[in-house]
């Protein structure tokens, strides 16, 4: 009779926040961790975001990874079945630039026994969530809610981003030239 080892079922940790709250420079802290380990990562990027680099995952403070640059979701499982050996953890940043239907695939790498950690917003300027971060946080085995520091009052309460330049719609990719982390009651007296 042989043993039967059952592939033990990964984990979905999702850090999300306003902009400049410091998720990306969580998802790469998970992923130096794994790297130290010598474990098999893969960081993926959507194509959308090119603020910092084309192909490298970079934080405000210009801490950086190398990724795999993606367009949609489609590109994202393709690159994942292509894989002749699946990674320990893949990571995944700026997550709500992808479809909703991004749950399934996250949802089908944890179940082949992949740690699978996603960073995003969880709002978008105008105080509503994002579908694919909300789906995401209720799939998670673990949520990481950061917070910022208020551009306006300087309390470490900040919990929206605000759009200061009104140009472009809800997906529009940028920095500090269009965005501030604030706190409810500043974002109140902004509105």
């Amino acid at each position: 009779m042989g043993v039967h080892i059952l592939q033990q079922i990964g984990k979905l940790t999702v850090i999300t926040g306003p902009m400049y709250s410091g998720k990306t420079t969580e998802l790469l802290n998970f992923a130096e961790i794994y790297e130290l380990g010598r474990k098999k990562i893969k960081i993926f990027k959507p194509q959308i975001d090119v603020r910092y680099s084309v192909d490298d995952v970079v934080t405000h403070k210009l801490f950086k990874m190398p990724a795999t640059v993606v367009k949609n979701i489609d590109e994202l499982k393709n690159t994942y079945n292509s894989f002749t050996e699946k990674p320990d953890a893949i990571f995944i940043d700026e997550v709500h630039f992808f479809e909703n239907d991004i749950i399934y695939l996250v949802k089908d790498m944890t179940i082949d026994g992949v740690d699978v950690y996603c960073a995003g917003l969880d709002m978008n300027y105008l105080w509503q969530p994002f579908q694919t971060t909300a789906s995401l946080m209720a799939l998670a085995d673990e949520v990481i809610k950061k917070k910022a520091v208020c551009e306006i009052c300087g309390e470490y309460t900040g919990t929206l981003s605000y759009k200061t330049k009104s140009n472009g719609g809800i997906i529009d990719v940028g920095g500090k030239e269009k965005y501030i982390a604030v706190c409810k009651d500043c974002y109140k007296k902004l509105a």
